[in-house]
């Protein structure tokens, strides 16, 4: 996919309804058991609409859409939140599943970087990321990211109708990175 075909846009209302499927989807998607205790998780939904909306409309927060101009369709989702002055939290970076390998995790976080930077000042981004997770840790360090010491629980509680479903040794570990001028994807993969 030529990246020319692709727009990075902040999400509106009107978006929800597509990025709803787009987010559960690529969660979905993992076939490892890393997180779930089986491949078969086909009814697990991490995020609904009405919490779209609500982070479309929350105050210093920026929900992008990346969208294919060839179809007009939603192809990749990220967000940032301001937390302070000079810190960024980036959550919920998710690409398509007929879409993944082709660079576009990357372009999100170097999106949601760059528009931390521009438009609130922030000099650090951080975020959370469950701790078996290795593969994706292993992607976020290539682009810098490194764990802070920091962990928080994993809300079990949140997601009860998910019982036997998830491992129950989960935790979040927290990373971090400096952002600003020398910002950048550091691999394509």
């Amino acid at each position: 996919m030529a990246s020319s075909n692709l727009n990075f846009r902040l999400a509106t209302e009107a978006d929800a309804s597509a990025l709803g499927p787009l987010i559960n989807t690529a969660f979905r998607n993992d076939n490892t058991t890393q997180v779930f205790l089986s491949a078969d998780h086909t009814g697990v939904d991490v995020i609904d609409v009405p919490s779209i909306i609500a982070k479309i409309n929350q105050p210093d927060c920026a929900v992008l859409a990346v969208t294919d101009s060839s179809n007009n369709s939603i192809v990749a989702h990220g967000s940032v939140r301001k937390v302070d002055d000079t810190c960024a939290w980036f959550g919920v970076l998710a690409v398509d599943v007929n879409r993944q390998r082709e660079g576009l995790g990357g372009q999100v976080l170097a999106w949601v970087e760059q528009y931390a930077v521009r438009e609130w000042g922030c000099s650090r981004m951080e975020f959370d990321v469950v701790n078996t997770r290795t593969d994706l840790i292993a992607w976020y360090n290539r682009r810098g990211y490194q764990p802070t010491g920091r962990t928080a629980p994993f809300p079990y509680k949140l997601h009860g109708d998910w019982e036997g479903v998830l491992r129950d040794d989960l935790c979040f570990i927290v990373l971090a990175k400096t952002i600003g001028a020398t910002s950048a994807i550091t691999s394509t993969e």
